[in-house]
């Protein structure tokens, strides 16, 4: 099993702690509430720990598409400057996605 931090991991950690901690508002359970609290927060923790790592990657992406663009654009090489525009633009996509 991984131990790196998945988005669906952390949505379900998430919403089985709501769960919880409604549930033991209802039944005027403290501990349960506390309980679910505490994970929801871990789930929703984790959510942010792979939108952040997956903005970087997107950031990295966008930095060397534009320098291979623009590398290819100075020596004439179009297919470097079309591939670099390519990266360049999947790497913004990411960081959208991910912000």
């Amino acid at each position: 099993m991984s131990t790196a931090p998945s988005r669906t991991h952390g949505t379900l950690e998430s919403a089985k702690g709501t769960i919880k901690e409604s549930t033991g508002k209802i039944l005027g359970n403290t501990s349960l509430r506390v309980e679910g609290a505490s994970q929801r927060a871990s789930g929703n923790a984790e959510i942010e720990a792979v939108k952040a790592a997956n903005y970087a990657d997107g950031q990295m992406d966008s930095l060397g598409g534009n320098i291979k663009k623009n590398v290819g654009g100075l020596i004439g090489n179009e297919t470097m400057r079309a591939s670099g525009a390519k990266i360049e633009a999947e790497g913004e996509l990411k960081k959208a996605v991910n912000q």
